[in-house]
């Protein structure tokens, strides 16, 4: 178990995790396929997300260090999260975000945490809030899904946030 509160456990990420995932996601944000080869980010960490109670598998978190600038003070973690449709709408997702955000504060010295989400998906922005991060932006044409180039919204939580 990597860390666990508020009836949420993040736990290590198993190959039928992502299968059972695939299998019960509605597919309502994906992006679209695209056969180019593209290397996964440096460090993708996976974990999943569990019901702490009964340890049912409710989605997972993703992981991973981008850089703002050449030094290690200028690097920050950004984070994803995939639920599967049966788990949404119980604050799951706050709680995932949450302990994902608090795991990597304690167990790391970097001090921002991002995410960013299609700028229509306000189920995840709600989440991101409710879990403490803030709106920071938007970024333009982040993402293709349905053939067109759609715009994420960014938002970001550091160390020392309230």
């Amino acid at each position: 178990m990597l860390a666990e509160a508020d009836g949420i456990a993040l736990a290590e990420a198993f190959p039928e995790d992502r299968a059972a995932l695939a299998a019960g996601s509605d597919g309502a944000f994906d992006v679209d396929p695209d056969d180019r080869p593209q290397v996964p980010p440096v460090g993708l960490v996976r974990a999943a997300v569990l019901d702490a109670a009964t340890g049912g598998l409710l989605g997972q978190v993703t992981w991973h260090q981008v850089g703002w600038g050449r030094t290690r003070a200028c690097a920050a973690w950004n984070i994803g999260i995939a639920l599967l449709s049966a788990a949404r709408g119980r604050r799951a997702g706050v709680g995932a975000l949450r302990l994902t955000a608090r795991h990597l504060f304690a167990t790391t010295d970097l001090d921002r945490v991002e995410a960013a989400t299609d700028v229509d998906n306000l189920a995840a922005r709600r989440a991101l809030e409710g879990a403490g991060f803030r709106a920071e932006g938007t970024v333009r044409g982040a993402q293709l899904r349905g053939g067109v180039r759609r715009d994420v919204a960014l938002y970001g939580l550091l160390r020392f946030d309230g």
